[in-house]
């Protein structure tokens, strides 16, 4: 057991390091949707300014563990082995639970994750220490072991911020969007520039609040010189003269966004850029220390129990870890680092990001969450409502408001989610918020405002029209319902551990050690594969007009992997019903489902890409919705055939007879034949090696016409049951439509080929 506690020690080193990891991937879409969202740069340029943001922002940081200052449970109530008990469940549990969410694509709260891990994890071991034989406690004795105050502020803190954060968005942007309008580069000359120096100097204030006030945190009443000592009385200058601080950062900002303009650059984008800047400072300067704070403090107690001689660690009491928790500031800055590597090479930050940016778009395109009831009601009310509200205006007056309220097609650009003028208001609002909690110290959490206030402005630019409000509306209660789940899964998670390592000590560490490293490998591994089986999402983007020959090219692309994957789902169906192998039906089932969700990101771009049709040269989108629906019918067909062979079989029904095997067996070889010939066509790119017409479909529809005729005749002599009659039914049926649009998908091919080399009439394309 000597080496039990230092071992502990190392583990949580490690952990910190895969702590800070997860925690960045979650926490990026703080300070990077705005940017990314709008396209205010590349995004390696937006890369560029949040790493120096959070570079600066982890050397100027003070180094206050938040946690333990203002903790939620008594150290002093708790001995060596509770506390290490308490802070190794924290950090398992807080990795393995922000995996989760951003594997899954949902942004969360690290801070709520991190309070509510610790809550649990003291909470389980008071319960112990409280039930225990040697005290019996009475029940009301928790509250000297818990800081139930502090949990209820927290708690009240986090729910107000959601919904302060939500309208605060809304109706302040509705009124920056009325003086802008969408048409707002007319408009940057004057409006732009007072909203500019407004942006710039709210985000400058925040930056000193949350950024440089971080610094002096827990060091005001030392003897300080130099540096640290500017900073203190510029920060009290400050408060002490507010309305003239922010007069003299306006009239800054204003002649700098005058020289801006007058030099023609477009002043919002350096908003959006500086607001991004500042975020990152203000996460890396406030929220890092969270990730690695636990572990310092770990080490802090394992000091403090060795300095004392290292006595019983279940008899040592941890009263000298109320104080604060100081961090060096090259562990700061290590960390910063490991963060920014992670903020660079981390798949996971754009499934993270992509989330916000599809709930608060505003162009069109699929919808990443499904309606519910609640939110379809949400909508109806608020419609009602909306319809009744406005009779009380003058018409002229809501057509005037309107005028600022309509976007032209041609700004409708599919890369941008929003403008510039949005992204701009998402910072300034959001640093606003966070700045005012900061300076009156109320506990909120940064993700939760700036993924409100971003949802809270997209519904005043009307990107929540009545064709996408049921999905937002259902998307962000599902984010909301997630952030409480949070709460009450890490509160849980982490009581659990706690016990399990209080009672099982060493089998418990290697246990949960065990456990992290496969859930992380299979974590990995599962996302990895997802990334891999999907289908180009955007086939067409960045193609600006669509010509027939760039259809054909593009469809080649698009066909050729669906194709290959029905081949293989087709055979396998028939090989397992024949064989009544459940397994490798189970597996076709799967892999169609995987190519079913794929094709959906086709079916989503349908209108977009026909938009992009030449005015002269209708026929390529034509072309396109021709092979889109011919496609669609073939994975129509695939499902069939999958759902309905898996079905016979894992339910037990009779197999097939010997002749239905043979005559299956038979057919099938004529579709991978049928199949061949199109995946020829598509990787030659053309149809000189086919002859027409192709007489294999002809051999398929009869061999398909005989079979059925062996299955009427074997009703009529009661050959075949009802089960086995429908699935047959059902697989000739289904095989006979793949096949029919194989070939029409065929001379599609075969006709727009002919017509780009001799530019005949384009009449083969007639519905």
């Amino acid at each position: 057991m000597k080496l039990f506690y230092p071992s502990i020690i190392v583990v949580l080193f490690f952990l910190s390091i895969f702590d800070l990891i997860v925690g960045l991937i979650n926490d990026a879409v703080n300070f990077l949707n705005s940017a990314i969202g709008s396209r205010v740069a590349s995004r390696r340029t937006i890369m560029i300014f949040a790493s120096l943001g959070i570079l600066l922002g982890a050397f100027l940081s003070s180094g206050m563990m938040e946690v333990a200052r203002k903790g939620v449970f008594d150290p002093s109530y708790f001995y060596f082995s509770d506390i290490i008990f308490i802070f190794l469940s924290v950090m398992i549990s807080d990795i393995i639970l922000l995996d989760i969410f951003n594997t899954l694509g949902l942004p969360t709260s690290t801070t709520v994750s991190m309070v509510f891990c610790l809550l649990g994890a003291a909470f389980s071991i008071a319960m112990i220490k409280m039930t225990s034989p040697l005290n019996n406690e009475p029940f009301h004795h928790l509250i000297l072991y818990i800081k139930a105050e502090k949990i209820f502020t927290i708690s009240l803190g986090i729910f107000l911020s959601i919904i302060i954060s939500f309208t605060s968005g809304a109706f302040i942007h509705y009124f920056i969007r009325f003086l802008f309008s969408f048409e707002y580069e007319s408009r940057l000359k004057y409006v732009g520039v007072i909203w500019s120096a407004i942006s710039l100097s709210c985000m400058t204030y925040f930056l000193i609040i949350r950024g440089l006030n971080s610094t002096l945190q827990g060091v005001i009443n030392e003897n300080l010189t130099g540096f640290p000592f500017l900073i203190q009385h510029f920060i009290k200058w400050i408060h002490h003269n507010f309305f003239i601080f922010l007069l003299i950062l306006f009239s800054t900002w204003t002649i700098i966004a005058k020289i801006f303009v007058y030099l023609g650059y477009n002043i919002l984008k350096f908003v959006v850029l500086y607001g991004t800047f500042s975020l990152a400072m203000a996460f890396a300067g406030n929220d890092l220390v969270n990730f690695i704070g636990i572990p310092i403090a770990s080490i802090q107690s394992y000091n403090i129990w060795k300095e004392s001689g290292s006595p019983p660690a279940e008899k040592f009491n941890m009263k000298s870890l109320s104080g604060n928790v100081k961090l060096p500031s090259s562990v700061l800055i290590f960390s910063g680092m490991i963060m920014i590597f992670t903020l660079w090479f981390s798949k996971k930050t754009k499934n993270i990001t992509s989330t916000e940016i599809n709930l608060s778009r505003q162009n069109e395109g699929p919808e990443k969450f499904l309606s519910n009831s609640f939110s379809r009601g949400i909508v109806r009310f608020f419609l009602y409502l909306g319809n009744h509200f406005f009779k009380l205006f003058p018409k002229r007056l809501l057509v005037k408001i309107e005028k600022n309220f309509k976007q032209k097609k041609t700004q409708k650009e599919e890369s941008v989610a929003f403008d510039l003028v949005r992204a701009s208001a998402n910072l300034t609002i959001s640093s606003i918020l966070i700045s005012i909690a900061t300076v009156q110290k109320l506990p909120l959490s940064t993700t939760f405002v700036t993924f409100m206030v971003s949802m809270g402005t997209s519904l005043s630019d009307r990107a929540w029209d009545r064709e996408s409000a049921v999905y937002r509306v259902s998307g962000v209660l599902k984010v909301i319902r997630g952030w409480f789940l949070t709460g009450f899964i890490a509160f849980t998670m982490a009581g659990i551990t706690a016990a399990f390592l209080y009672f099982f000590k060493v089998w418990a560490l290697s246990f949960l050690i065990f456990l992290i490293l496969f859930l992380f490998y299979r974590s990995y591994k599962n996302y990895n594969k997802m990334q891999d089986q999907k289908i180009e999402e955007k086939p067409f983007f960045g193609i600006v007009n669509l010509t027939l020959e760039i259809t054909l090219n593009k469809t080649f692309d698009i066909l050729k992997p669906i194709l290959e994957y029905i081949e293989s789902i087709y055979k396998n169906s028939i090989e397992g019903i024949t064989q009544e192998n459940l397994k490798t039906l189970q597996e076709s089932r799967n892999n169609f489902l995987k190519v079913k969700d794929n094709f959906t990101n086709i079916h989503n771009s349908l209108i977009r890409v026909i938009r992009k049709t030449k005015n002269r040269e209708p026929i390529a989108g034509i072309l396109y919705l021709q092979i889109y629906n011919k496609t669609k019918e073939i994975i129509e067909s695939s499902d069939i055939i999958t759902n309905h062979t898996l079905f016979h079989v894992i339910n037990s029904h009779k197999p097939l007879k010997y002749q239905q095997k043979k005559n299956l067996l038979t057919l099938e070889h004529l579709m991978i034949e049928h199949f061949n010939i199109i995946k020829r066509i598509t990787i030659d790119r053309n149809c000189k090696k086919i002859q027409f017409p192709c007489s294999i479909q002809n051999k398929i529809i009869k061999k398909i016409e005989e079979q059925m005729n062996q299955q009427v005749r074997g009703i009529i002599h009661k050959k075949y049951g009802t089960k086995n009659t429908f699935l047959m039914l059902d697989l000739l049926l289904e095989s006979k439509k793949i096949t029919e649009n194989i070939e029409d998908i065929i001379i599609l091919y075969h006709d727009a080929l002919s017509h780009i080399s001799s530019k005949k009439d384009a009449s083969f394309l007639a519905f």
